[in-house]
């Protein structure tokens, strides 16, 4: 077959699927680093970038080269139509669009500069800043003086004396969200404001009227939020002002930082700072070098990666090394001894509810030392078990043994997953917290990862597994799919959840497999590949629809062929597309992002996931068609 116009990065003639793994194996083995782990680009939206520069305006620092940088990379991405979008191919975002507009004031720019003037008419043409509801996002606009305090809900410090079972205790809210709660109730106790210098009445719907007062869903909550802030029992808010920091204190990371990410750290620096610990403190002058290393460089421009999921990555990419044709016994034991010496082994919050119970598990990043999350856990597991099946290496037994039972502990009550702690109680609005991060519901696409890591462990006939199995069955949707929760969506969801149940025994012709991978092969592409825009989050009419992209064929190709249906069409036709599309340095070109942090826009793209989930999918087609172990 020959190359078609179209397709100008494909090789004059295609490869074999055996010559498509071969080099897309050694590709991915080039990006192993010496000690073993593997580490990709990770690249979200400019809220990083722009975030930035709005803490720096906060914390007071000078603006300097670093400022000039960010700016520059800001206006570089921005949309023929005047704002900036979320994601790569998306619509202008309003959010986005008004931070970096903001961030590009804090540089110094002028409202009058035509790239100015355009982003201020996108924001006006999106129902203006006014329609901005992401309250956490609003105290950012707020501590410097473009937003009314008085029109966002207020977490007050009191929560951290609540006893740690009760609801609204900050130990039944996600991980990923209860370090910047905290930080947020000491920025909104004393509600502090460094002014911005500028106001930004150009970004209103309705220019040159008084800014509306907010009318956020939260209303009544807004409003006793605030009567409570104006009203404290004086002794009760010290102890709690001082629980806070204490919290903040106590939970820092070993690489100054906190929860391994950007905007966690970021949100400790403004509430400690508002708490009143000085600049020169050696906790803020670590968690200041701490965001340093979020910074990369590309193409001359000057990015802030808000996470780095080397922990995801290390175990992703040794689990398909290990698979794959000629694997190298040396670097393989490079990744597992990696991935041994950055198991959890101090309790972290987690502890709280589930007293008594050992770490164990893995997280999401190195630096994150007391929490690891079962997304990762499970991935770490199958990679293990796929370079060490049970039995052949003790060090690998101990640790999956403690990883096991550290998931075991976390299963939620109805049987489930969510990536950090379980849902332990139901709260009004829960659809918003989630949105914002502050809360999350157990899933299919980490219930299946999960299970396929129970079933490559051989637990799969205990009960924690047949609990899980029946949690499956029971959310798979009528149409046969399961919507995911950390990848987008129904694909990733559903391909998690074929192949758990495919690890755990379940024939390809159990009904829940066969509507399953039925739903699959329905949403191929005519070009033989699969995607899911990123706009499905939003927008129903994009599920199962968006352009082929390499990792979520690779995906797709892995739940078919683990629930036995290597030989069919579609997954011929996929190999297909894979090796059609293949550059000749054995990677893909994939600018979109497939991957979600927080549901209300901040999604992401993994540079080395569409590599990894190629060579995973093109070795289990291997194996399957060749008679070997799949």
């Amino acid at each position: 077959m020959t190359r078609t116009p179209d397709e100008p990065g494909a090789p004059d003639r295609l490869r074999t699927p055996e010559q498509t793994l071969a080099l897309a194996a050694e590709a991915l083995r080039r990006r192993q680093h010496p000690d073993g782990h593997w580490q990709g680009d990770c690249r979200a939206s400019l809220i990083g970038e722009s975030g930035e520069l709005v803490l720096r305006h906060y914390l007071r620092i000078p603006t300097d080269d670093t400022t000039a940088a960010a700016a520059r990379t800001i206006l570089a991405e921005q949309t023929p139509t005047g704002g900036w979008a979320a994601h790569p191919g998306g619509d202008d975002q309003l959010l986005v669009t008004v931070f970096c507009y903001v961030a590009l004031r804090l540089a110094g720019h002028h409202p009058d500069e035509p790239e100015l003037r355009a982003a201020a008419g996108a924001v006006r043409d999106m129902g203006g800043v006014e329609a901005l509801d992401n309250p956490l996002m609003l105290a950012w606009l707020a501590m410097i003086g473009l937003w009314s305090w008085r029109d966002i809900p207020l977490f007050p410090p009191e929560i951290l004396l609540l006893p740690d079972d009760a609801p609204g205790s900050i130990y039944h809210l996600g991980a990923a969200g209860r370090g910047v709660l905290v930080a947020n109730s000491l920025l909104m106790d004393g509600r502090k404001v460094v002014p911005a210098g500028f106001d930004i009445p150009e970004l209103l719907a309705s220019p040159g009227r008084d800014r509306p007062r907010r009318a956020l869903p939260l209303r009544t909550a807004t409003t006793l939020s605030h009567w409570f802030a104006r009203h404290p029992v004086r002794p009760l808010r010290r102890r709690a002002v001082r629980k806070a920091v204490r919290y903040l204190l106590r939970t820092q990371e070993r690489d100054g930082g906190w929860g391994g990410n950007w905007p966690q750290t970021a949100n400790a620096l403004i509430g400690l700072d508002a708490a009143g610990l000085p600049a020169d403190h050696p906790v803020r002058t670590r968690a200041m070098a701490a965001l340093d290393e979020y910074v990369t460089h590309h193409d001359g421009q000057r990015h802030v990666d808000l996470w780095i999921p080397v922990v995801m990555d290390t175990a992703l990419a040794l689990h398909a090394t290990a698979a794959a044709p000629g694997a190298e016994p040396k670097a393989t034991e490079a990744a597992v001894r990696w991935l041994l010496d950055n198991e959890v082994t101090r309790p972290g919050d987690w502890a709280v509810l589930t007293p008594g119970q050992a770490p164990g598990g893995w997280p999401f990043v190195f630096a994150n030392d007391t929490n690891p999350d079962a997304d990762d856990t499970g991935f770490a597991i199958a990679a293990l078990r796929r370079a060490h099946p049970p039995g052949s290496d003790p060090a690998v037994d101990a640790a999956c043994r403690r990883a096991v039972d550290w998931l075991v502990s976390q299963q939620c009550e109805d049987g489930g997953w969510a990536a950090f702690e379980p849902l332990r109680w139901r709260l009004p609005g829960r659809e918003k917290l989630a949105g914002i991060g502050l809360l999350e519901a157990p899933s299919a696409d980490v219930t299946g990862h999960v299970l396929e890591a129970l079933g490559a462990d051989g637990r799969a006939h205990e009960p924690a597994a047949r609990r899980a199995v029946a949690w499956l069955r029971e959310h798979q949707l009528p149409d046969g799919s399961w919507p995911g929760w950390w990848a987008c969506h129904h694909l990733h969801g559903t391909v998690a959840a074929v192949t758990g149940l495919a690890s755990c025994g379940l024939p390809g012709t159990d009904p829940a497999l066969e509507r399953g991978c039925a739903w699959i092969t329905a949403h191929q592409n005519p070009d033989g590949g699969w995607g899911e825009d990123i706009r499905a989050l939003q927008d129903p009419g994009w599920i199962g629809r968006g352009t082929s992209t390499a990792s979520q064929t690779g995906w797709a190709l892995i739940a078919l062929i683990a629930a036995g249906h290597a030989d069919g069409q579609p997954v011929r036709d996929g190999v297909e597309f894979l090796a059609r599309t293949q550059r000749e340095d054995g990677d893909w070109d994939e600018p979109q992002h497939t991957w979600i942090v927080y549901r209300d826009g901040l999604t992401y793209r993994d540079s080395l996931l569409r590599l990894i989930y190629a060579v995973t999918a093109l070795s289990a087609h291997h194996h399957a068609t060749r008679g070997g172990q799949s």
